[in-house]
């Protein structure tokens, strides 16, 4: 019989063993913060539906914005997509080809998904599968960001309104949007 102390040991040794073996979580940062994916818009149907590229994901959210302005905009390595609130010039910046950035966590946190196109017109896209029932808050590049709980824009609806910040959703739409349409007024 093991003592408490080799228990621990050993559990902690297994659990190391683990990691070196599997790697660190699918999709998480190294500090938890997530994935941060990026799409582009390519074309746009009749029907206003937004065609994208396949996502680009980083592991920090500083690495997404990069590849999102096309290497025109730099952030601190450290920044939290939440902070993009209070970055100023570069959140300006940012809205002149962001749509919107959307988040899984309250407040700018977890992992995001961006939309880079340059229309604030009323397209939509529909939620990817990894991103359906799933945003929770949205920092808007856009006036006003509309989310919708049915693919093509139906639904209820909720919008987050002021271009440069982040609004948390609130319910019924709080992790509960299969689409969303970007708006400049």
């Amino acid at each position: 019989m093991f003592s408490p102390r080799k228990t621990v040991a050993l559990v902690s040794l297994v659990v190391l063993i683990m990691i070196a073996y599997v790697g660190p979580a699918a999709g998480v940062g190294p500090e938890g913060e997530g994935e941060h994916c990026v799409v582009r818009v390519l074309d746009q149907k009749p029907s206003g539906e937004f065609v994208l590229s396949d996502p680009a994901c980083f592991e920090t959210f500083a690495q997404a914005a990069f590849a999102a302005s096309s290497g025109t905009v730099r952030l601190d390595p450290t920044i939290s997509p939440g902070d993009l609130a209070t970055a100023g010039e570069v959140a300006t910046l940012l809205s002149t080809f962001t749509l919107g950035v959307h988040y899984d966590g309250y407040s700018g946190s977890g992992s995001s998904i961006s939309v880079v196109g340059s229309s604030c017109s009323g397209g939509y896209w529909n939620t990817p599968s990894t991103w359906d029932n799933r945003i929770s808050s949205t920092w808007n590049g856009c006036y006003r960001v509309t989310h919708h709980d049915l693919p093509g824009k139906g639904g209820a609806s909720r919008s987050t309104i002021g271009a440069g910040s982040v609004h948390n959703l609130v319910y019924p739409l709080n992790n509960a949007a299969e689409s969303v349409s970007y708006w400049s007024s």
